[in-house]
């Protein structure tokens, strides 16, 4: 059971005032009054030792008072180790050997459809595994149509539609190029380099 900040402090007083009572309770004497009158009580008690009961509760409400802010980062650390354990996992599920070269076909079978195996995508003859993209690559996602194959041109012109045959054999202009630049360093950056693809042409997108 954890107890509430308010809880907690209460206790603190309760043992503080628990502790000054017993020092009281021990130190009390029966004394007769100087005038000659009945006995009375008085506690003879040392002030060090009051001095030292008040410290003593005083640090026992500190430190209850803190028992929240302990448990919540127990708490938090343990979230933590449970998220590092699901990201390592993740990882491993998604991991792909990386190759010498890789050939168009076969990145068809890293399209995304197992939701948690690699994703992969050919950009400017470099091939990549862009599983950390799912929500964006993977199926239903807007950059679907680049998962499993090679999605230079498709960077290039900002385009999500297939090419007619027609469309595929103009050449990339300057404006295109550039834009492709921009793509492949940004993937280049965020996602792991697992090889080249076969046959591509470098003069087909250089500067």
């Amino acid at each position: 059971m954890v107890l509430s900040s308010g809880s907690l402090l209460l206790l603190a007083l309760v043992l503080g005032i628990s502790s000054l009572l017993s020092i009281a309770e021990a130190f009390a004497s029966v004394r007769p009054d100087r005038r000659g009158g009945p006995l009375g009580t008085s506690l003879d008690v040392e002030p060090a030792v009051v001095a030292g009961a008040v410290a003593t509760a005083g640090a026992a409400a500190w430190w209850l008072s803190g028992a929240d802010g302990r448990a919540e980062r127990v708490r938090y650390a343990e979230r933590e180790a449970e998220e590092r354990e699901r990201q390592e996992e993740r990882e491993r599920l998604a991991y792909v050997e990386p190759r010498e070269a890789w050939r168009e076909e076969d990145l068809r079978a890293y399209d995304g459809i197992d939701a948690t195996g690699p994703l992969l995508m050919a950009v400017k003859g470099d091939v990549f595994n862009v599983w950390k993209g799912r929500n964006f690559y993977g199926p239903g996602a807007e950059y679907n149509i680049m998962a499993g194959r090679d999605a230079t041109r498709f960077l290039a012109k900002n385009r999500l539609e297939e090419e007619s045959d027609k469309e595929r054999e103009v050449a990339l202009n300057i404006a295109e190029r550039a834009n492709l630049e921009v793509w492949y360093w940004t993937i280049k950056n965020k996602y792991q380099h697992v090889g080249r693809l076969e046959g591509y042409d470098p003069k087909s997108t250089e500067m």
